[in-house]
């Protein structure tokens, strides 16, 4: 990703970052997820609402707008950790903003995602028998489509799938082997704070100007929520979170609505008033009320 501009935190080559939409990987996009839908029994997906990600069974943006996203990355600032949009406001990256978008679990128990070769040695041989390496994501998508079972190997195999896809998506295209202490605990994930990982990865990642390796669908979900659409009288269904109510055609109708004439990035929309204006409560939770 382009550096970052002396003496102007967040600020970036917009243009180069537009043109490179490869830095976004689609890897990263809710796809991977929204295609186990059809495949999931009424038992499998009260299983996954027993975890509380309910939310996650609904999402209907099924693709990432890599543009929006290349543009919005080089505008956070490590250090206040917020978004600053040039004349328009902030947007900040916590974990009420993680909640709105996708309403994960934001419980009391911090997520242990780090190598344990313990850990991963006892498990990984109950999931995956038969299997010397580590198994690729679209393994693991065969093997979820396949299943019958809804107990604990299930939420296990359903985690690691949403983890690697997802929350901080892998890489490449093997799962990572961080996730098996979440698959440990996975009967307490309820209790996970998981809006606080996906912040706090998205917030390693930005820091050293990468956007691979960490929730993208988030910075997108969030830069929409963050404008103020009212002229575009968009009607919204109802929904636990913005992920749960924002369709990709809608999507692309704001985006395309703030994309400036000039291709120089966005812009032409206002932010929501609790956005737009610099005052120290932009990373107050109060701004996503």
């Amino acid at each position: 990703m382009a550096g970052k501009k002396k003496g102007a935190p967040g600020q970036g080559t917009v243009r180069s970052l537009l043109n490179a939409s490869e830095r976004a990987r689609n890897r990263a996009s809710p796809l991977a997820v929204v295609k186990l839908y059809d495949h999931l029994s009424i038992e499998q997906k009260g299983a996954i609402v027993d975890m509380d990600l309910e939310s996650m069974l609904d999402i209907k943006c099924h693709s990432l707008h890599n543009p929006v996203i290349n543009w919005l990355a080089p505008l956070y600032d490590k250090h206040t950790r917020v978004f600053v949009i040039p004349g328009r406001g902030r947007t900040p990256l916590n974990v009420e903003s993680v909640y709105h978008t996708l309403a994960l679990p934001r419980g009391d128990q911090n997520v242990r995602y780090v190598i344990d070769t313990d850990i991963e040695n006892r498990i990984g041989p109950l999931l995956f028998p038969g299997h010397s390496s580590t198994p690729k994501i679209t393994e693991v998508f065969t093997i979820l489509k396949d299943m019958v079972d809804r107990g604990r190997v299930f939420k296990q195999m359903w985690m690691m799938y949403l983890t690697c896809t997802l929350l901080p998506p892998t890489t490449s295209n093997k799962l990572s082997s961080r996730v098996y202490p979440i698959l440990d605990n996975i009967d307490v994930v309820h209790h996970m704070n998981i809006c606080q990982f996906v912040c706090d990865k998205l917030h390693e990642e930005l820091s050293a100007d990468r956007v691979s390796g960490a929730c993208l669908f988030h910075l997108q979900l969030l830069y929409v929520y963050s404008l103020d659409v009212g002229s575009l009288n968009i009607v919204l269904p109802e929904g636990r979170c913005v992920a749960n109510r924002w369709s990709k055609e809608n999507i692309d109708l704001v985006l395309n609505a703030d994309l400036k004439r000039d291709g120089s990035g966005y812009g032409n929309l206002e932010l929501k008033p609790q956005f737009a204006v610099n005052v120290n409560w932009f990373g107050d939770p109060a701004a996503f009320e």
